[in-house]
């Protein structure tokens, strides 16, 4: 009866928050980076693209939830609370749609930047891992052991590690170029 009623009020959020994107259309668009911008290893593919993102993020010198925020708005279409959670219940949307992820986290969609951006964000508004990890697994249907379960382990321990410190911003694109993208 618990669980009827967590899922309830996690309706009703999620209702309100797309009502409220619904009436409130637009993001942060000055915020924006501009893929052109991106070079390099940084560049290409939608997994690179990610990294580019990153690196750009990173050299405005963010908090770690800020830096994971603006990350959630740059690739997944994530804004800011309480449009958040509208934009979650959605599942974002692929703003650098693509491909480049290594095989094992690799669905064959074209959204995976957006999975991974999405879900690292979400650890922000859902106290954590866990929480994220469940909504996942049981309301996305991602099961752990799938492209998408891999992929939203990654964001929970990406989002982890900057949370906690043990990760900085400025290594951000470094740590995705190296766990998440192709190497060519």
């Amino acid at each position: 009866m618990k669980l009827l009623g967590a899922l309830f009020a996690l309706a009703a959020i999620a209702a309100a928050g797309v009502a409220i994107a619904y009436f409130q259309p637009g993001g942060a668009a000055e915020d924006s980076v501009d893929l052109s911008e991106l070079e390099g290893e940084l560049s290409g593919s939608s997994c690179r693209r990610l990294a580019g993102i990153s690196a750009r993020l990173a050299e405005r010198e963010l908090e770690p939830i800020p830096f994971l925020r603006a990350l959630g708005l740059q690739v997944a279409g994530i804004r800011p609370p309480p449009l958040a959670l509208g934009d979650l219940a959605r599942g974002g949307r692929n703003v650098i749609p693509g491909r480049g992820f290594l095989d094992p986290l690799d669905d064959g969609s074209s959204g995976q930047a957006r999975h991974f951006a999405g879900i690292a964000v979400a650890t922000t508004f859902f106290a954590g891992g866990s929480q994220t990890r469940w909504i996942s697994e049981n309301l996305r249907r991602d099961p752990a052991n799938s492209p998408d379960g891999l992929l939203t382990e990654a964001g929970i321990l990406f989002a982890r590690l900057l949370t906690s410190g043990e990760l900085q911003p400025e290594e951000a694109p470094e740590w995705q170029l190296d766990r998440l993208c192709r190497r060519n």
